[in-house]
């Protein structure tokens, strides 16, 4: 432990003397520059070590690549000794062997690969028979004609199918016989010299195992392929027919919508079973009365015949949703409204007869009535020449007097004159004209009597009409 000691003070004693020693002549140089230093070392080069260097770098690249040269002499000179397979011909048996299950597999796949193709034919029929009912259900136009449309897409399907399964028929059975031929290939070969050929295949088991790992990746990227495809050309079906359903919907949405507010509700729930409207013939005196004539009467019926001829022709289109029910309540609200205007014509026929029969019963009547009072005022005219009157009053109400004038006598408003009865003059009167008669008012009386009809009648200024 005291050499220890002694041994890092001295290290120590040593140390400091050495600092302090390079710490003066650093004090006593001055200050470090790099850049001169470096400078100084551009004189210490050696072109010759340069020299040295590359040709050491030369003679081992050609010594590389003699030594390369001489092994590939070597491998290619080599002598392969065979002949212990000669009695045997292993390498014929074995690439014959080998070839044979080679076939009899690739037969097998291509048998496998058309069983697909048959079931992706058989399958895409039945697809393209889906989309053709779709589309038959979209074109006809009648039942009819749907029925017979999906006959045909239903045939025209069997017609593939029937053509696929025989195409796969013939293909199947040629395959099949390809591999039987195969097979007795394989069963040609004496099993004694195939026992010893594979008693011997150790020797090359190296390749057979690295041309089965071959083999079995080319089968296995060929199968991953054939599932990538696969998987492809479904999703791509998929994807056509979502978006075959979305057009078909939105197609459908568009042309054949439905009414759902509460008037479109009610007005398409309607009876199926409410019988239509009868058309009995239109009233006979519109007619008669030269309002409706027979053509008239005929275009009506015809009008609505066409009407209700083009509306089943829209009802024979397949259409769903609210589209039928409203074509229907439309057709029967044409019925009703002719039905409701041809009783309305009848009606409005029955009561114009019944008011030209009342105007021709007034009108006789009121013939009649000009026939009495003209024999009235034939009678009045008499006894008022007869008496020399000027007129009488023919009635007396509480305002006014309805008076008669004698032929010949005419009188203006304000025009005076007297009731008088016998001797007596009764009242005071003033005459005035309403509508082309002649009425009186009395505008005094002394006796303080009332005029009485058949009251001779004498004006203050008489005026013929002849003056």
């Amino acid at each position: 432990m005291g050499n220890d000691y002694e041994i890092k003070q001295l290290i120590r004693h040593e140390s400091e003397s050495f600092l302090n020693t390079a710490l003066a002549r650093t004090k006593g140089s001055g200050a470090y520059d790099f850049n001169r230093e470096f400078a100084k070392t551009r004189g210490n080069k050696s072109f010759v070590v340069i020299v040295a260097t590359g040709i050491t770098i030369v003679a081992l690249v050609i010594a590389s690549l003699a030594v390369t040269r001489a092994i590939e002499q070597s491998n290619e000179h080599a002598q392969v000794d065979v002949a212990t397979f000669d009695d045997l011909n292993l390498k014929d048996i074995l690439d014959s062997s080998k070839r044979n299950e080679t076939d009899l597999n690739r037969a097998k796949l291509e048998l496998s690969r058309l069983d697909s193709d048959l079931a992706a034919g058989l399958a895409s029929a039945d697809r393209d028979y889906l989309a053709q009912l779709e589309s038959i259900k979209a074109k006809a136009q009648s039942r009819a004609e749907e029925t017979q449309m999906t006959a045909s897409a239903a045939a025209s399907r069997d017609a593939a199918k029937s053509k696929l399964r025989t195409i796969y028929a013939a293909s199947a059975a040629a395959k099949k016989a390809e591999m039987q031929q195969i097979q007795k290939r394989i069963d040609q070969y004496d099993s004694r010299s195939l026992e010893q050929a594979k008693q011997q295949e150790a020797v090359l088991s190296n390749e057979r195992v690295a041309f089965d790992i071959e083999k079995q990746k080319q089968a296995d990227s060929y199968e991953a392929r054939i599932a990538q495809l696969q998987a492809a050309h479904k999703r791509d079906v998929e994807d056509l027919t979502h978006q075959k359903n979305e057009l078909a919907a939105s197609l459908t949405s568009r042309y054949n919508p439905k009414f759902v507010d509460e008037r479109s509700v009610s007005l398409l729930s309607i009876d199926p079973n409410k019988p239509a409207p009868l058309f009995g013939p239109l009233y006979g005196y519109l007619a008669t009365a030269g309002i409706l004539d027979n053509e008239a009467a005929k275009s009506l019926d015809r009008s609505l015949d066409d009407y209700k001829y083009l509306s089943g022709k829209l009802r024979s289109v397949p259409y769903i949703n609210s589209i039928p029910p409203a074509l229907a309540r439309l057709e029967s609200e044409a019925e009703n409204s002719i039905a409701a205007y041809r009783a309305a014509l009848s009606a409005s026929g029955a009561a114009l007869e019944s008011r030209d029969k009342d105007i021709a019963e007034l009108t006789q009547r009121a013939e009649a009535a000009e026939k009495d009072l003209a024999r009235y005022r034939a009678a009045i005219a008499s006894l008022a020449r007869d008496n020399r009157e000027s007129g009488y009053v023919l009635d007396v109400s509480e305002d006014s007097l309805s008076v008669y004038l004698a032929p010949g006598v005419s009188v203006s408003d304000g025009d005076k004159g007297y009731v008088v009865r016998g001797d007596t003059a009764v009242a005071n009167i003033s005459f005035y004209l309403v509508d082309g008669s002649v009425l009186a008012k009395v505008t005094s009386s002394d006796s303080g009597a009332k005029p009485k009809p058949f009251d001779s009648i004498l004006l203050e200024r008489p005026r013929s009409s002849a003056q």
